[in-house]
């Protein structure tokens, strides 16, 4: 795998939560974005699976109505 590749979770909306220290928008700790640039691919895939990235959603599948 290409560790070179350009992977965050930002969203644009840095905001930080001051009840939880971290962001309203990505959900990453001040400690994580300010680190981030230094960390290791592992480390970046670790907070990127804490934050829900690599999980498929639950999708409602749409029933057809049967036609009478």
């Amino acid at each position: 795998m290409n560790e070179n590749l350009f992977v965050s979770p930002c969203v644009g909306i840095c905001t930080i939560d001051q009840n939880t220290q971290q962001c309203i928008g990505c959900g990453r700790t001040l400690k994580e974005i300010s680190k981030w640039t230094q960390l290791s691919h592992v480390e970046k895939m670790i907070v990127m699976k804490r934050l829900g990235y690599g999980k498929r959603k639950k999708r409602q599948r749409l029933q057809k109505k049967a036609v009478k």
